[in-house]
């Protein structure tokens, strides 16, 4: 049985550094693979202890006619007995019903005291809960077999749950111990894992708050209920905050605590606290309903700085991304260079964060990481009229009057002409593909503080705080409200709040047992590959570009052959490309996956610089750092056969197997030999 995909193109194709090929046989499913990656930055110590609280929080859901999904995100591993010693032969294996899923190759060191991030999570659907359990190994691969270092004692999935019958979530993060094989001795390794188990529809309605305000380095109000509608309840919250650094307020000891307690109190008792990062003066805090907070999984979070030297935090962007069920959320909070006639240095910033933050072991940007992406902040951009350039300003009295008596006559559409922005990303120099909603808010800055209405004279009014969002072709947000609160007023910019509803999915499990024991495959094959107007990567005014295929749901990394000199390469399908194999077997989860793809420039002295990326269709528009950089186009088909890469892999392994043993054989052969003719003479 064989799928072709038709060239049916998206409309707005998005690459970036490396983006992602739609598997869907018909093209109007996506979904992309499971974003199962290495933590990079730890959460700030200031908000462990809130998001410790919500580690054995409890949500109800009490439809039990659907097959339960159980959870398990292996977080990280200590005093494992290798330190400062390579990962790559460490094997976790994780078994429940019978099923089996493994993660190895682990390109990292363990600590002084044996400890690595793992961050990694598997997903079962259970049939039998009183009977299912769940059991996590810890072993090293070699040649000659597989040598177990310990395991976590069999867990019963009923365990997890409160009660069976009304099959309540119990939602866990916690160190788990390690024993022998016989689980009779305790080994010093321990598992940080949190368990969820829950019953999800196959699509769930998700409403999301995202709100951003430039707190202005002073004390905000008691109160900021004005800011979250109480007529609504949102599965989400996401709050971006810039210039947040105030002396705390009893009894809290530091600015930090004192801002998620602000939020807190705003939005009731019925939100917990998801994850919260802290970088210089920007913050940014996420925070579930209880009735949604089983579906999270896969809490990551990272950070990139575009201060002085790119390591001062008081400029730059923090982000923290989870899973909803198997729907990807990324939400990002930025603060952009200041002042009039920085149109540029903003841009670049914007270029910066793109491509220099990492969220996931991929090497692949922001963009093409998750389904779904919400930009906010202060991003600085300001009202310029069209006759000035970037260096000139027209901060004069005569320009602050027509602008504010523009404002009062709410003639937004006319001031919006002269917003940055609105330019920039008309000219795709930033923000390519993203969305905004429409503006009926007037200017966030510059306000006079403790005032509703009165700007400042000191600077242009400006829509400097912002709030877009970018998708993944087949999965769309649909934006509720994009509004201003002008009754907050002890800062000199206004918060903005935008909310939005979106689909999330519940994608069912792999079918079968471990891929790897498995000899029938999902196999890509592409007819058509080729390339038009790369960025030219070399000195010489052109790049040797190649194409490389990987994804969590591929069998092994793929790459193609490299093209010479060629800024619009064309491969060929049956020397060029390999076959890929895909690990996931079940047919529902194909239909919405992705493949990562990555256009990288050979370079014989150096590291390959990357070229491009993207999410194809497979006629996409490819982009570098979030701008335009070239077309991909191509066709693709799809196959269920035998594993061929695997029966190579098994070749391979087998020819070394036996060279392994005919070596120690002629050792011991020679050796006999010596001792033999000792003895006669």
């Amino acid at each position: 049985m064989a799928y072709t995909l038709p060239r049916v193109p998206f409309p707005e194709g998005q690459f970036s550094n490396c983006g992602k090929l739609s598997l869907s046989p018909p093209s109007r499913f996506c979904r992309a693979s499971e974003n199962m990656g290495q933590k990079q930055e730890l959460v700030e110590s200031t908000f462990l202890s809130s998001i410790t609280s919500r580690s054995h929080a409890e949500a109800h859901v009490n439809n039990t006619d659907r097959i339960c999904r159980l959870t398990v995100t292996i977080e990280a591993l200590k005093h494992i007995k290798r330190a400062n010693k390579s990962m790559k032969d460490l094997v976790l294996k994780v078994t429940a019903e019978g099923k089996s899923r493994k993660f190895s190759q682990m390109n990292v060191k363990a600590d002084e005291l044996g400890g690595i991030i793992i961050n990694r999570s598997f997903a079962f659907e259970i049939t039998d809960i009183k009977r299912s359990t769940l059991l996590v190994q810890v072993y090293t691969s070699g040649i000659f077999g597989n040598k177990i270092l310990g395991q976590s004692k069999s867990i019963l999935v009923s365990d997890l749950l409160k009660t069976e019958e009304e099959c309540e979530i119990s939602l866990r993060s916690e160190w788990y111990d390690v024993f022998s094989k016989d689980e009779r001795k305790q080994l010093p390794c321990k598992i940080l894992m949190q368990i969820s188990v829950g019953v999800p529809q196959p699509e769930q309605n998700v409403h999301l708050f995202v709100g951003t305000w430039n707190v202005g380095n002073a004390h905000p109000a008691d109160n900021l209920h004005d800011w979250f509608s109480t007529t609504s309840a949102y599965d989400l919250i996401a709050i971006g905050s810039q210039e947040c650094e105030y002396s705390p307020r009893p009894p809290h000891t530091d600015c930090a605590k004192d801002w998620v307690a602000t939020i807190k109190s705003a939005i009731g008792s019925d939100y917990k606290l998801v994850h919260g990062l802290s970088r210089g003066q920007m913050q940014l805090v996420l925070f579930v309903h209880k009735d949604s907070q089983n579906a999270i999984s896969e809490v990551l979070n990272g950070s990139e700085a575009t201060g002085i030297g790119h390591v001062v935090s008081n400029k730059g962007g923090i982000c923290i991304s989870l899973k909803f069920w198997d729907t990807s959320l990324c939400f990002l909070n930025c603060h952009f260079a200041a002042h009039e006639g920085q149109c540029e240095a903003r841009n670049e910033n914007y270029r910066e964060i793109v491509g220099n933050l990492r969220m996931l072991s991929t090497n692949t940007d922001i963009l093409n990481q998750f389904h779904h992406v919400f930009w906010l902040g202060d991003l600085n951009y300001r009202l310029r009229e069209e006759r000035t350039n970037d260096k000139q300003s027209f901060s004069n009295t005569a320009s602050w009057d027509a602008i504010t008596n523009k404002i009062c006559h709410k003639e937004f559409n006319e001031l919006l002409m002269m917003d940055e922005l609105h330019r920039e990303k008309e000219a795709q120099n930033v923000f390519y593909l993203f969305s905004e909603g429409e503006i009926t808010f007037p200017p966030t800055f510059k306000m006079k503080r403790n005032t509703e209405d009165v700007y400042d004279q000191k600077r242009l009014p400006a829509w400097c705080d912002r709030v877009l969002w970018f998708s993944l072709p087949g999965f769309n947000v649909r934006q509720l409200s994009y509004t201003s609160i002008p009754s907050i007023s002890s800062s000199d910019h206004k918060p903005v709040a935008a909310t939005f509803a979106l689909t999330a999915l519940a994608l069912p499990c792999d079918s079968k047992g471990d891929p790897n024991n498995d000899d029938m495959r999902w196999h890509v094959r592409f007819t058509a590959l080729q390339a038009k107007n790369l960025r030219a990567s070399d000195y010489s005014g052109s790049s040797d570009p190649y194409v490389e295929f990987f994804g969590q749901n591929i069998f092994q990394e793929v790459k193609s052959k490299v093209k010479f000199q060629d800024l619009n390469p064309t491969w060929n399908p049956l020397q060029d490309i390999p076959e890929i194999v895909l690990n996931t077997s079940s047919y529902e989860r194909l239909k919405k996956d992705f493949i990562f793809v990555r256009i990288a420039d050979f370079d014989y002295t150096s590291r390959d610089d990357t070229l491009d990326g993207g999410t194809c269709d497979f006629d996409a528009k490819i982009s570098y750092r979030g701008c335009p950089a070239g077309n991909l186009t191509g066709t693709m088909q799809i196959t269920w056969q035998r594993n061929v890469t695997k029966r190579k892999l098994q070749i391979t392994k087998s020819f070394s197997i036996k060279t392994q043993i005919l070596w120690h054989q002629l050792k011991r052969h020679i050796t006999s030999k010596h001792i033999f003719s000792d003895k006669t003479s």
